[in-house]
């Protein structure tokens, strides 16, 4: 099985949202037949923090506040327009930060004027400072994501919808354009913790488990395909993305994973190394 190569753009100093170097970014991973290209979130980086990174030993993110971190819908509509078969995916929308009638209408405008491209990757975020900073409790942010998602899901399916939650609230409403598939925009779901399986066999139509091994990876999995299964639904409606393996053997480990798409970093502003890059992975770590 060959794995679907996506690519998130590395982001540092000024220069992320510059137009010239997005388009030729896009563009140049389009022609390099990659599967997908990935922004990320963060609202506001505070100057100091006491929440711990997860991802990283240290504690502490890679972004810091001289960085640009466009807003990812907006970046993905640009990169939108500069392309024409690139799966455009957030990885992640911290999205108990973002009122869900208002983003299922962004996230549907996106996903219509792409010609359907869009994969919506959510999570509920680790920065208890950048809820502090927008006024959303921390402590609530699980349960606000299931209720959002589930608002979202009507808005999405329901003509008219209606959904009548804890926090969000809305009668017999419509919501226009609607995304280009039946079901919505494709949920990702991002995440380790069981909460989060769980809410990928909830709502998920992909799960990515960030900031595991492949045999964390695979009690996530195989805790997946229990909640599928007591849901009565078939575990293979979830497709599974994961970072970049960093040998050979590892991403053998993931085929016999079930996992469908690998994600590799790769800096926009240096398009030789993007090449460079695609093609070693391509060859060296993936075998194809």
């Amino acid at each position: 099985m060959g794995f679907k190569l996506g690519v998130l753009p590395v982001l540092g100093g000024r220069g992320a949202a510059e137009p010239g170097v997005t388009a030729a970014f896009v563009r140049h991973l389009e022609e390099l037949g990659c599967e997908s290209v990935w922004a990320v979130e963060h609202l506001v980086v505070p100057d100091a923090y006491r929440s711990a990174y997860p991802y990283d030993r240290s504690g502490r993110m890679g972004l810091g506040p001289e960085d640009d971190i466009p807003d990812p819908l907006q970046w993905l509509t640009f990169a939108a327009a500069h392309t024409s078969r690139l799966v455009l995916g957030t990885a992640m929308l911290i999205l108990p930060l973002h009122h869900p009638v208002d983003l299922a209408k962004r996230l549907a405008t996106l996903d219509v004027l792409s010609g359907g491209r869009l994969i919506a990757g959510v999570g509920v975020g680790w920065l208890r400072e950048e809820y502090d900073a927008v006024g959303v409790p921390f402590a609530e942010r699980g349960r606000l994501a299931d209720e959002y998602l589930e608002a979202l899901r009507a808005l999405w399916t329901g003509a008219p919808a209606s959904h009548h939650g804890r926090t969000v609230r809305f009668d017999a409403v419509h919501s226009a354009p609607r995304p280009t598939r039946p079901a919505g925009v494709p949920v990702m779901i991002g995440g380790h913790s069981p909460a989060a399986v769980r809410r990928a066999a909830r709502f998920g139509t992909d799960f990515y488990p960030l900031g595991v091994d492949a045999e964390g990876l695979a009690r996530l999995l195989a805790r997946l395909r229990a909640e599928c299964s007591a849901l009565g639904r078939d575990p293979a409606e979830v497709a599974v993305t994961a970072r970049a393996p960093g040998t050979r053997a590892e991403a053998d480990a993931l085929r016999e994973l079930g996992v469908s798409r690998v994600v590799v970093r790769a800096d926009p502003r240096d398009p030789e190394r993007v090449a460079t890059t695609v093609d070693r992975y391509r060859r060296e770590i993936l075998g194809e």
